[in-house]
């Protein structure tokens, strides 16, 4: 596993996916990354190595927990006309 911090919200995320792009300047390495909060991005990974942090275990794990209380919430679309 390949760990990294959320680019939007700072939670600890996952590396899952390396691919090459071609760009105008020529081919780009590009990683999907996804956070625990379950944002998820598709950004060049020179952007991902500046914004990148050391994540801690305990971290992750008290952010994990967080995450699974919030998903036990139902989000329902607004009523239609």
């Amino acid at each position: 596993m390949d760990a990294t911090t959320c680019p939007d919200c700072g939670a600890p995320a996952e590396i899952t996916d390396r691919c090459t792009l071609e760009s105008t300047d020529g081919p780009m390495e590009h990683v999907r990354v996804l956070c625990v909060r379950r944002h998820w991005f598709l950004l060049s990974a020179a952007s991902l190595h500046r914004a990148r942090q050391p994540v801690s275990r305990s971290a992750a794990a008290a952010t994990r927990s967080s995450v699974a209380v919030s998903a036990t919430r139902t989000w329902r679309p607004p009523a239609g006309p």
